[in-house]
């Protein structure tokens, strides 16, 4: 093959991991999902994404406002990035057998056997040897450090990203631990006095936990700060030694080039925060007063879905049932409501979700929109969802879309509603921990429980979602 050859089969390959790469983590795609503008991305980015940036939701490509937290997964995209990356790997690993040198030794070589007879060497002071590089040799000299240039400005970019990103979660950190001390609070206030001591016991530890992220943000900000530096710095040092009408030495450019690959190696990473669960004693116990009998209403289970002769359980069955499409049945999103209707008084109930890798369970208004799979509106619903990818299990909750990773699965959640104080709050009932509460909202029609055990994902999701008797 000859070189011209091998050119365009890298520039092919470049084209093409191009295209199957996220805009967002800059690797092939990882269960990639389309936006309503046609941009797609990898999952787990696109939510974190909207996550750090809360309201309004926009496209991280191309910054388009999305009415919704609304996509569509691309199963195809997701295929051939996989596909992608396995040719990538395959053409890479042929090119090595066809060079014993490899690519490393034709990115560290600065001289061409061509090149040795435009190149005079001549005994300088210290006895050092130093080369002189001929016009043609210095071009072609220029031309490689050039191309160096555009990879330090994309480290520098995404050094200076993260950096900014850094700071911006100081205060976010702040943010997040301020609301977690207000949510211990308003959970304590719902026990007897004897409680505060165990509340104050809460609230130190939280600030401890402020006090350690802090420092680990800290830390990673100067990290970050000072890569920045060394980028510039050699950015600068190129660029003047570029516009020179005569290059250094070669033990210099030797220098700066495996300066350059050091800095291009180091990868800019974010500071992992952790704040420990809340756990609010004699919680269950308290909420168990409130236990509803919570059953299925098979007229709203989408036909796809399976209830049991007890209507505690609903799993999805992979065959469409012959059942009349009735106003109130879920027709494309995988979705039951429970019987029970709610206008006053508190109420409490929990739901077995197993191992499951996707689940969603809540309480919606009895008005939601059966038809369709578009997103509900906010205040229509308020639900907790789980989602397991590969190892990364985290929990979502709607109105508005906000995530969190957890450190193990839930296996099981405690729905608790107050109608009159407008309170909906999600618990951990095996750590007997609260999960999330969402602020207070003023209801005006009837609640109405909300279950849906999501597709199979390839026979990963096939256990059911089961309402337990508290």
């Amino acid at each position: 093959m000859s070189s011209n050859e091998k050119m365009s089969m890298a520039d092919l390959m470049e084209n093409l991991r191009e295209e199957l790469t996220c805009f967002i983590c800059l690797d092939y795609f990882s269960s990639p999902v389309t936006t309503e503008c046609g941009h797609s991305f990898c999952l787990m980015c696109l939510l974190k994404s909207w996550e750090e940036h809360n309201t309004p939701l926009s496209c991280p490509e191309c910054w388009r406002t999305l009415a919704a937290p609304h996509f569509q997964a691309n199963e195809r995209l997701g295929r051939l990035a996989s596909i992608g990356r396995q040719l990538r790997t395959q053409v890479l690993q042929n090119e090595d057998e066809q060079s014993s040198c490899g690519r490393m030794l034709g990115a560290s070589k600065v001289f061409s056997d061509d090149e040795q007879s435009v190149v005079n060497f001549s005994t300088q002071s210290h006895g050092l040897n130093r080369a002189y590089f001929s016009s043609e040799a210095e071009k072609q000299h220029k031309e490689k450090l050039q191309d160096i240039i555009p990879l330090l400005w994309k480290k520098k970019k995404e050094a200076q990203v993260i950096l900014n990103h850094e700071k911006e979660r100081v205060i976010l950190c702040k943010e997040e631990t301020k609301t977690c001390k207000q949510v211990v609070k308003s959970e304590y206030m719902k026990m007897h006095q004897f409680l505060k001591e165990e509340e104050q016991l809460q609230l130190q530890l939280l600030e401890k936990e402020e006090k350690e992220n802090m420092k680990k943000l800290r830390e990673n900000e100067i990290h970050l700060t000072q890569q920045v530096r060394h980028l510039s710095k050699m950015i600068g040092w190129i660029e003047s030694t570029c516009q020179n009408s005569t290059l250094e030495s070669f033990e210099e450019v030797q220098g700066a080039m495996d300066r350059c690959e050091s800095l291009l190696l180091q990868c800019p990473e974010t500071t992992i925060t952790q704040l420990s669960l809340c756990r609010v004693t004699g919680m269950r116990e308290m909420l168990r007063k409130f236990s509803t009998d919570v059953t299925l209403d098979p007229s709203t289970a989408n036909a796809y879905l399976v209830l049991s002769d007890d209507l505690k359980s609903v799993r999805y069955g992979g065959t469409r049932q012959q059942l009349p499409d009735n106003p109130e049945r879920f027709d494309q999103s995988a979705t039951v409501l429970g019987a029970q209707l709610f206008t006053c008084g508190r109420h409490y109930w929990e739901v077995e979700v197993g191992k499951k890798t996707e689940w969603e369970v809540g309480i919606c208004k009895d008005s939601v929109n059966r038809k369709g799979n578009l997103p509900k509106p906010p205040g229509d619903l308020f639900s907790l969802i789980g989602l397991k990818i590969g190892d990364d299990y985290s929990l979502w909750v709607s109105s508005p879309l906000k995530g969190q990773h957890v450190r193990e699965p839930v296996h099981k959640v405690g729905v608790f509603l107050d109608y009159e104080s407008g309170h909906i709050a999600f618990y951990n009932v095996t750590d007997e921990s609260l999960i999330y509460s969402f602020p207070s909202a003023s209801f005006h029609e009837a609640l109405r429980p909300i279950f849906s055990p999501c597709l199979p994902n390839e026979g990963t999701n096939t256990d059911p979602l089961i309402i337990c008797h508290v």
